[in-house]
């Protein structure tokens, strides 16, 4: 059996005590049941826990104002764990807050954008014919390159120093880490850097690299402690190619070449055992030109890079991780000079970042290609996905204050509240949520 809630209307008492909500559902059975004509139900807390975490990300910020007890339940740490989880495991659910995260360089300007694309592509299922126009919207803040991870991203100011802050692009939360210790003097003026989350401790870890003559020290700084932490080993590697790492597999990725022999490898730093391995590059007769190292969907990925005229129509990928016999050629008909992987695809494409000045769903089953077009021209600097969700960077504000017009606030996130749960379904076969919902 499935109910339907039709209507609900919320009752609150004074705002300024602990407030309580009634909510009155009008219920409509599926399966020809009568209809509960206005009874009251209390729902317990556990059933308030189960519709508050299928709402959307920016409501549930917005109802933090409406109590102690609300904003208490939105910022329990367990609440938000299990959030920002349902996202990854529920494909549904990853779809509705999947948002693909660009900056873009337009005469010197620098911007940063956001773009639902799963809902473009669902609005324009011939978006590949007939050209429609993508409109990402403009954030209001701007920042030097990013490293996304779930719902934060990792990026440097636009302030001409190498300070990183950790931003929630939905919450707009903000946080400046603090200044990275010199362990030892390092051999270059830039730091290794990386970001990814921890799944062992739940935790978002930020990963910092320098290194010398002799090798790179690796330290963490994370959210909960606000501080770095040093890795006590000198690990005999020196990191080439780009300064931020690749985050594949709970693993940050670089290229890397041995203090003892000077070969390449690829160099993978886990997030949750904090050690370093090696990983095998493809054949050498692969590598004969400048590559550069990516990600491809869930796997490692190389490609070929061009400074000049040349264009490449291949690239590898590491289809097991971890072993080097299943690196994989890909080929592209589109050719290149320089290729990355946005982070988004879809069953049948990929969104691809052909010469950092154009968007590309390609198809690889059938290798056609068609243009996203987002209305704009210039460079396409750093691309990616996030995933809407809580995480928190500061200490939860306090609850509504005493001011009268507190009640404005609230009656607002009441009747988003009403608006984002009408006609919503929820299963209740199972006899517990039916005990808990007193329905017969």
């Amino acid at each position: 059996m499935r109910i339907i809630v039709m209507m609900l209307v919320v009752q609150k008492q004074h705002p300024l005590s602990s407030t309580l909500f009634t909510i009155n559902f009008r219920m409509k059975m599926e399966d020809g049941h009568k209809e509960n004509n206005g009874q009251n139900v209390d729902l317990p807390p556990e059933m308030m826990h189960e519709i508050v975490s299928r709402l959307p990300v920016k409501p549930l910020c917005r109802f933090k104002l409406v109590s102690k007890s609300w904003q208490s339940l939105i910022s329990d740490p367990d609440f938000v764990a299990n959030y920002s989880k349902a996202a990854f495991e529920n494909e549904d659910v990853f779809f509705r807050r999947r948002r693909l995260l660009f900056t873009f360089v337009d005469s010197g300007q620098r911007a940063m954008y956001s773009l639902d694309l799963d809902q473009f592509l669902n609005e324009n299922t011939n978006v590949g014919v007939d050209g429609s126009v993508a409109a990402p919207i403009e954030l209001d803040f701007v920042y030097n390159g990013f490293y996304s991870c779930y719902g934060l991203f990792l990026s440097r100011l636009c302030s001409g120093d190498w300070s990183y802050s950790l931003i929630n692009p939905v919450t707009k939360e903000s946080k400046k880490l603090q200044d990275v210790p010199l362990w030892r003097l390092p051999m270059e003026p830039y730091f290794r850097i990386g970001f990814g989350f921890d799944h062992s401790t739940n935790e978002y870890k930020v990963i910092n690299g320098q290194q010398n003559d002799d090798g790179v020290v690796f330290s963490i700084y994370t959210l909960q402690t606000d501080s770095w932490r040093k890795i006590d080993c000198l690990f005999p590697y020196r990191v080439s190619g780009r300064y931020d790492g690749i985050l594949v597999n709970g693993g940050v990725h670089w290229f890397a070449r041995k203090v003892a022999d000077e070969s390449l490898v690829i160099i993978s730093f886990s997030l949750a055992e904090e050690k370093v391995t090696e990983i095998a590059l493809p054949p050498n007769k692969a590598l004969t030109r400048p590559i550069q190292l990516g990600a491809f969907r869930d796997w490692l990925c190389i490609t070929s890079l061009s400074k000049y005229s040349a264009t490449f129509n291949e690239f590898w990928v590491m289809k097991n991780y971890g072993v080097s016999e299943s690196w994989a050629k890909i080929r592209v008909s589109k050719p290149y000079k320089k290729l990355s992987h946005s982070g988004f695809w879809t069953k049948s494409h990929d969104l691809m970042v052909f010469d950092k000045s154009s968007f590309v769903m390609y198809n690889f089953n059938d290798d056609t290609y068609w243009t996203l077009s987002i209305g704009k021209t210039g460079e396409i600097k750093s691309v990616g996905i996030y995933v809407e969700t809580l995480p928190t960077l500061t200490h939860p504000s306090k609850a509504t204050s005493s001011k009268e017009d507190d009640n404005d606030i609230i009656d607002r996130a009441i009747q988003e509240w009403i608006s984002v749960l009408s006609e919503t379904s929820w299963d209740i076969s199972s006899h517990s949520f039916r005990q808990k919902l007193k329905v017969e």
